[in-house]
């Protein structure tokens, strides 16, 4: 008798002991979700940031294009699809980053994780087509500098600055298509992580 009142005791002690075991984990499952949406939702504003830095970029891009290409007597249709390339860029930039926004990564993980697979994906494709649109734009700002200045001497140091130019901005650019993909990739990383 003596002996089951003290395992009735033991047992009512152990009882407890786990309910309050429950109750802190739960609360630690609850801190740690908000953790982990605090971090993805800091990562997608970073990756929103770029996106906002380029379309401002091609917007000063676009009012070069318009008001000093013409005016230097480089022709209209340099100034036209240089006004169509940022356009595209912008474009593609607005249907890569649509669903990179505070509903969506308040939602649930599975529709996160797929959006920045789709975002990542997207940029590593992105690139080869950048690169081959500001190669023929490079070269048509040459050809049209040449035909401008009649001097190839002139032509060619210009050319050389802009090479340069063209490196910094390339430079700077990669930086942030980098940034965008390494925080797509963290988040998706975080994910996989709460899932195992």
């Amino acid at each position: 008798m003596e002996n089951s009142e003290i395992n009735n005791g033991e047992l009512e002690t152990m009882r407890a002991q786990i309910a309050l075991l429950k109750e802190k984990l739960d609360k630690e499952t609850i801190v740690s979700d908000k953790l982990l949406r605090d971090t993805m939702r800091h990562k997608a504003r970073t990756i929103n940031t770029n996106a906002w830095v380029s379309v401002g970029a091609s917007i000063f891009v676009i009012i070069w294009a318009l008001a000093y290409i013409p005016k230097e007597g480089f022709s209209w249709w340099f100034a036209g699809a240089t006004v169509l390339m940022m356009l595209v860029c912008d474009f593609f930039t607005w249907k890569y980053h649509k669903d990179v926004n505070a509903k969506t990564m308040s939602g649930d993980l599975l529709t996160v994780a797929k959006v920045m697979k789709q975002l990542r994906d997207n940029y590593k494709k992105w690139l080869k087509y950048s690169i081959a649109m500001i190669s023929v734009w490079f070269v048509w700002l040459s050809a049209e500098f040449c035909i401008q200045l009649n001097d190839w001497r002139l032509s060619l140091i210009l050319i050389v600055i802009l090479l340069i130019s063209l490196a910094i901005g390339g430079f700077i650019g990669l930086k942030m298509h980098n940034s965008v993909i390494r925080n797509a990739e963290e988040i998706i990383q975080q994910i996989e992580e709460t899932d195992e």
